[in-house]
């Protein structure tokens, strides 16, 4: 039995809440937020608290979920390596290569479990995708697209907290560009605006970002704030052996079809919604990892590469120039 503490009560915080509770090899310890929501938490037979050392001085927790804003991640991942705990940390591990670069060091110098939230790798349908191509059930890779668009844009003060658009929406999508190819990025060149937002002043909210990959395959990625037809998830790869995509999730698989058209719902219109499954399979993963000493599947080393790569889309949109992503690294000595 693992024994698990977890900061914040917000929107991820409440999913893995949900995942833990109700998983027979956790024991839900104890959940810290300075504004706990009292009145979801009293529904589960866990301790709340205001005070973080309550999880970092407790001997019994094993484990330590980090699911509050991004500006806190650094901070409270290393007060875990300084408690010798297990860590799980959403994404980002924080906006500043540099101080990710220092994570990494204390992660290694500790022999420290460091699981970041990538959750997308878990989802299903992409997994199977990656499988097939490293299979190579489509052949040699010529092209891959992956369209990431919201629902719904999230409010300004999330966007000037979150890092902007690159840094929090697109690194999903340059994760999963690694993670189903199995291939670096040699350069990047973004073309971006703001068109459904007011927010414009502050970042943009709608992307096209192409990819010469290392093997000279080409890739692209499509970002938007808004889509009015639902949360728009898809992923297609061309190789020179054939094609594999999937599409949206929906509500259901009906389809009504009469003489005038064809018609079916919109897909699911949340991030929550859409990726449930994945937050579980997630789990899965670091529990298992956990108890047979394995590396987490997703470590500090693929946080690096995403946020290398956003940072190389930022330079582009601002430079409207290609970007050679190995400039980016040594500029960081790496």
């Amino acid at each position: 039995m693992i024994k698990v503490g977890v900061f914040g009560t917000g929107r991820i915080g409440k999913i893995h809440i949900k995942n833990l509770i109700n998983h027979p090899k956790v024991d839900l310890k104890m959940v810290v937020d300075p504004f706990v929501d009292e009145d979801f938490i009293k529904g589960f037979n866990v301790s709340s608290s205001k005070d973080e050392k309550d999880i970092f001085d407790d001997p019994q927790i094993d484990a330590i979920f980090i699911c509050t804003p991004s500006d806190t991640h650094y901070d409270l991942i290393k007060k875990s390596i300084l408690a010798h705990k297990i860590i799980f940390c959403e994404k980002p591990i924080d906006l500043d290569l540099n101080r990710i670069l220092e994570i990494k060091q204390l992660v290694e110098k500790g022999n420290v479990f460091l699981q970041v939230g990538f959750n997308r790798r878990f989802d299903s349908n992409f997994r199977k995708i990656a499988k097939e191509i490293q299979e190579g059930a489509v052949g040699k890779l010529v092209q891959t697209r992956i369209t990431s668009r919201d629902f719904s844009p999230p409010p300004r003060n999330y966007v000037q907290a979150s890092g902007g658009m690159f840094l929090d929406m697109s690194i999903h999508d340059f994760d999963m560009l690694r993670f189903i190819t199995k291939k670096e990025v040699q350069s990047i060149f973004v073309n971006a605006t703001n068109l459904v937002t007011d927010y414009g002043d502050i970042d943009v909210d709608t992307a096209f970002l192409l990819f010469t990959l290392m093997d000279g395959s080409l890739a692209s990625i499509e970002n938007c704030r808004s889509a009015v037809y639902g949360y728009d998830q898809r992923i297609e790869v061309l190789g020179k052996d054939g094609r594999i995509f999937c599409d949206n999730k929906y509500d259901n698989s009906v389809i009504l079809c009469n003489k005038e058209n064809e018609s079916r719902e919109n897909p699911l219109d949340f991030f929550l919604e859409r990726y449930r499954d994945s937050y579980k399979n997630e789990l899965e993963d670091f529990i298992f990892n956990i108890q047979n000493n394995n590396p987490p599947s997703v470590g500090i080393d693929e946080s690096i590469e995403a946020t290398i790569l956003a940072l190389a889309a930022l330079q582009s949109h601002q430079q409207k120039q290609m970007i050679e992503i190995a400039n980016i690294k040594a500029k960081y000595a790496l």
